[in-house]
C-alpha cells in the first residue's frame, strides 16, 4: 500500500505558514502588555498592530510570494 492516509503526518508548515500564525500572536502579545500599561484603548491596538504588521511586511516586502 502506497497511498496516503489520514494517518500520514501532515507535511512541514512552510514560511508563508508560520508568518500567519505569528500575525495573531504578535497581536495578542503586543495587545496585552500595553493595555496594562495604558488606560485608553487606542495606544494598545495601535502597538498590538504595529508587532502584528512585523510578518506581514517580512512576508510582503522582504520575501514576496513566488509562483511556482
Amino acid at each position: 500500500m502506497s497511498g496516503s492516509t489520514a494517518l500520514d503526518p501532515p507535511n512541514a508548515p512552510g514560511r508563508a505558514d508560520l508568518l500567519l500564525a505569528l500575525v495573531p500572536i504578535l497581536f495578542v502579545g503586543g495587545y496585552a502588555p500595553a493595555a496594562l500599561v495604558f488606560d485608553a484603548w487606542a495606544i494598545p491596538v495601535a502597538v498590538a498592530s504595529l508587532a502584528a504588521s512585523l510578518p506581514i511586511a517580512d512576508g510582503l516586502f522582504l520575501h514576496p510570494p513566488r509562483g511556482r
